[in-house]
């Protein structure tokens, strides 16, 4: 790959990657566990350092008061491990941020979001079911390469399957997508201009795809922390947090920094996000409102 783009013919030798910009042809590729490998293969000079954690402040520049936080403890390879620490706007974003906190409770059986009927949980109407819940299931889906991180649930029945330790669960039912309407009149707390800010879809959680998805994926793309100035997804997405110290900074460089799973669409321009090409794992969450600290899970 480096020598076809020396020599200008990456695309005649059909070398993909190399004609994309990419070194991920094995021998020219950096270790995908090294802090300083980047998100084209290439190794860097030192590791990404974290930008300024972004004030607290509206556009208009009104203070934006944090009243709850969540905890997001995230394994990267084998050894490395690291914590996003995360502000709601709880003020100004008080639907949303009741919806973020459900979804992060720490009952790890009757916590989270329940859009069905309370009838149904433990074996109810002879179907399974459980509410959506990140701590079952959730984990970094997408990495838009320093651009933003993207978080979900995958599959509900997947994730609580795994909860039951079994294989296959039947006769699962998930839940579907969350009545949108106190959520979707909340306006965004600012608009996406700066790193380290929690962006959900403006009808809330569930609402991130394309509305297409089954029930059961529904919860894929929950919610995304901003790695830059993004106003594109002012159009159809708003804050309603921010990260709120040095380090957690530092960590979401790390995560926005890290080598994807590209595959075919990386040959588009633009198209480059993709899954770690690492395993990353949550490996513990935890939350606390109005200075009363929640325990790890």
């Amino acid at each position: 790959e480096i020598s076809c783009r020396e020599e200008g013919n990456c695309l005649q030798k059909f070398e993909i990657d190399g004609a994309v910009g990419w070194n991920w042809g094995g021998k020219d590729r950096c270790d995908a566990t090294d802090p300083r490998c980047g998100p084209d293969g290439s190794l860097r000079d030192a590791p990404p350092s974290g930008k300024a954690v972004p004030d607290p402040i509206s556009d208009e520049g009104i203070p934006l008061k944090i009243t709850d936080t969540i905890q997001i403890e995230i394994a990267v390879g084998r050894k490395e491990i690291g914590t996003l620490n995360i502000g709601l706007y709880g003020e100004v974003c008080p639907s949303s941020t009741k919806q973020m906190m459900d979804f992060f409770s720490e009952n790890i059986y009757s916590g989270g979001l329940l859009s069905t009927s309370k009838l149904m949980l433990e074996d109810g109407l002879g179907v399974q079911t459980a509410p959506v819940s990140f701590i079952k299931g959730g984990n970094l889906q997408l990495i838009y390469p320093q651009n933003r991180l993207d978080f979900g649930i995958a599959s509900q029945s997947v994730a609580y399957a795994k909860m039951k330790r079994l294989t296959k669960v039947d006769n699962f039912v998930a839940q579907p997508r969350p009545n949108k309407e106190t959520i979707i009149g909340e306006k965004s707390a600012r608009a996406h201009k700066y790193p380290g800010l929690l962006s959900i879809p403006k009808a809330g959680l569930g609402y991130g795809g394309s509305g297409l998805e089954s029930d059961d994926e529904a919860f894929t793309s929950s919610f995304q922390i901003t790695a830059n100035n993004v106003p594109s997804m002012d159009r159809d997405r708003k804050v309603i947090g921010q990260i709120i110290d040095t380090e957690s900074m530092d960590f979401l460089e790390r995560l926005a920094s890290l080598p994807t799973q590209k595959g075919l669409k990386g040959v588009i321009p633009g198209q480059n996000s993709g899954p770690p090409l690492i395993k990353v794992s949550v490996t513990a969450v935890s939350s606390s409102s109005n200075d009363t600290m929640g325990e790890k899970s």
